[in-house]
């Protein structure tokens, strides 16, 4: 996960000059992406994409190679292998080759063969080196692959930290060293901002600054929530952990580096936990299921319907363990003086602020003491209710929470009579981003400034476009966040 900030300076339609706008950006990790061999004995490995192991049966001499029934051959063959040098990563971690291939229709005329180029996705890799791939999917206009060996390896290549990391989903970068890690997010932050933002390559480089990171790269995200598969027999459930690279199926993990050392310390009690659960035929999840693990101020809870505090820049905050939370509480601190600094701007002329999207109060309830009046609005209800809680929980006076979709918080009622000019907007939409109609109201409003976090780059980039759309707010600095090490 990577938080993104950046900052819009607003041209204001009055003789007073700039209303300044901040936006800050996060983007959350997933588990998804191709990957490496798996041993299965003893001088026999396999590759996970291989459907059907090899056994003295089917890889006999004259035993027909296996293919799978949907296999599209074209341009190469089941577990064809290829040599390749890596050009770049996607923004999921995920290696991409370039490579000449044949024309599906060949020139005949004068053995003459029409080349073109092709691409091919590699987990596990880094630009520029040189990788021997095995293809196991053939798309309309790329192919996947799986790595077979590293020929010549990045000098930013080290070795992971995770004994299953080619095969396990929840990271895709513990093979770089971090400050490669933290260099690739941000060039993925500036490319999104040219490509879908519409700003010129050369200013969204002079834009996007270094991503900002803590030394604590392993052992810091305090949740963890572990799967597993519904028993194929009421015995035992063998694999509890998360999806293997570049498929549904789970893959154990008895410990994860990039949790706190509390859950690890009670992780493998509560895998028993589950068995024993099995055993005396307490499991109602007939699908299987997914667990929890909450690292907060009270230690380690598992219902996530039991409340947990966290202290972040000396305010509790009392929310549900099953609730959204940040869960580096490394970096959260640093991401909340981010906002609040560029919402206050340096002169500290803006004295009301607006929390659009504001969840358990986070951001509305840190920055009380730098305004005068906050208001809050979330369409969750009883996260409304938690924010509202945590007010008092803190004797913070000056906040006030509203129940309603972002879209109502401009429609009238108590925001209308802010001050434009001595007022500034936090946003934290969802994935999606915000509506055109939110953002809409919101150029209408005309506060000072604007602070936009979010969770998905390219909807942020999506949104940017529109706010820059007449020229009332101009970009002025964009910084990354790395809040998941290891992980895209």
């Amino acid at each position: 996960l990577m938080l993104v900030a950046f900052a819009l300076t607003m041209l204001a339609r009055s003789a007073q000059g700039f209303n300044q706008l901040s936006l800050p950006l996060l983007r959350r990790a997933s588990l998804a992406a191709p990957r490496l061999y798996s041993a299965i004995d003893e001088g026999s490995s396999v590759l996970p994409h291989s459907p059907t192991p090899p056994t003295a049966e089917n890889s006999g001499a004259g035993a027909a190679p296996f293919v799978p029934r949907k296999f599209v051959p074209f341009p190469f063959a089941y577990h064809e292998e290829l040599e390749a040098t890596v050009d770049s990563l996607t923004n999921l971690g995920v290696g991409v080759c370039r490579v000449q291939i044949a024309k599906e229709e060949e020139e005949e005329e004068e053995n003459m063969i029409e080349t073109r180029g092709w691409v091919v996705f590699v987990p596990s890799v880094l630009p520029g080196e040189r990788v021997r791939l095995r293809v196991y999917r053939n798309h309309a206009s790329y192919s996947s692959a799986d790595l077979v060996e590293v020929l010549e390896p990045s000098e930013h290549r080290v070795t992971p930290k995770c004994a299953i990391f080619d095969t396990c989903g929840g990271c895709q970068y513990q093979h770089a060293e971090i400050g490669y890690q933290r260099s690739w997010k941000r060039q993925h932050v500036v490319e999104l901002l040219e490509k879908i933002g519409g700003v010129d390559r050369e200013e969204a480089e002079g834009l996007v600054l270094d991503t900002v990171g803590t030394d604590e790269v392993f052992h810091y995200r305090s949740k963890l929530t572990p799967h597993y598969d519904a028993p194929r027999n009421r015995e035992s459930i063998d694999v509890i952990g998360f999806q293997k690279k570049g498929t549904r199926s789970l893959i154990d993990v008895p410990y994860c580096p990039i949790a706190t050392e509390e859950i690890n310390e009670v992780l493998g009690d509560v895998r028993r936990g589950v068995n024993e659960r099995l055993a005396k035929g307490e499991l109602k999840k007939k699908k299987g299921a997914t667990l929890l693990l909450r690292h907060a101020d009270e230690g380690v809870v598992f219902d996530h319907n039991e409340y947990v505090t966290t202290t972040v820049k000396g305010v509790k905050f009392r929310f549900k363990a099953g609730n959204f939370f940040q869960n580096n509480p490394y970096m959260i601190g640093h991401m909340v003086d981010y906002v609040m600094e560029k919402a206050r701007g340096k002169d500290r002329d803006v004295t009301h602020l607006v929390d659009c999207y504001c969840g358990s109060g986070l951001f509305c309830l840190s920055a009380s003491k730098d305004f005068d009046v906050c208001v809050g609005i979330e369409v969750n209800d009883k996260a409304v209710a938690e924010a509202a809680d945590n007010a008092e929980l803190n004797g913070i006076e000056n906040c006030e929470f509203i129940a309603a979709s972002a879209e109502q918080i401009f429609m009238g009622g108590r925001v209308q009579d802010f001050p434009r000019d001595k007022c500034a907007v936090v946003i934290d939409p969802p994935r999606k981003g915000a509506s055109e109609e939110f953002l809409e109201q919101l150029l209408k409003f005309s506060p000072k400034r604007i602070v936009y976090m979010s969770c998905g780059p390219d909807t942020q980039a999506r949104d940017i476009k529109i706010l820059l759309v007449g020229g009332h707010y101009k970009l002025t600095e964009l910084v990354p966040f790395d809040l998941f090490p290891q992980t895209r």
